[in-house]
């Protein structure tokens, strides 16, 4: 009886650690740079700025690690941006399923963008399919016009092409 007790947890921790990876699904998103980003409830009000869009989880590490740094190039941008003529919005989406996780991350990790918001349904929600995210974590930055100028960059890469944009 032990035995099969011991198999029947361990089993449903397998089950729910597998069910974060998806094989032989996943593509790539089908938005590209030089495209108009997706008429979505993110893209409308940021009309003639300049927006990094960045999508993270806090199950997934490598994704919440990157939205952390991104999170230190936009504090470092910030002022520039102001006092520039441009201006930078940024806005941090977690894919996590669970508001009180969301809310202990964002405080645990100090983030600072000028939006963060919750996508509870994760994956499977109108924004994500609206993006074309298919189960991948990202990030986009778009221009004035809202054409995506740039797709997946790291944040060296995003500090390096803002010291560009907003000279």
């Amino acid at each position: 009886m032990r035995r099969f007790n011991y198999f029947a947890i361990s089993s449903v921790v397998a089950v729910t650690l597998l069910s974060f990876i998806s094989i032989g699904s996943v593509k790539p998103s089908e938005l590209f740079v030089g495209q108009a980003f997706p008429q979505t409830e993110i893209a409308e009000p940021h009309k003639g700025e300049l927006v990094l869009v960045n999508f993270w989880a806090a199950y997934d590490a490598a994704s919440r690690d990157k939205n952390v740094r991104l999170s230190m190039v936009v504090k470092k941008f910030d002022e520039k941006a102001m006092a520039g003529s441009s201006r930078l919005k940024s806005i941090s989406i977690s894919m996590d399923r669970f508001p009180v996780v969301f809310e202990e991350v964002v405080k645990q990790d100090g983030l600072n963008f000028s939006e963060v918001s919750l996508e509870a349904d994760g994956f499977q929600s109108k924004l994500a399919k609206d993006l074309k995210l298919n189960n991948q974590f990202g990030n986009f930055l778009v221009d004035e016009q809202g054409k995506i100028i740039a797709k997946d960059f790291t944040p060296e890469e995003l500090e390096r092409m803002l010291d560009r944009y907003l000279d």
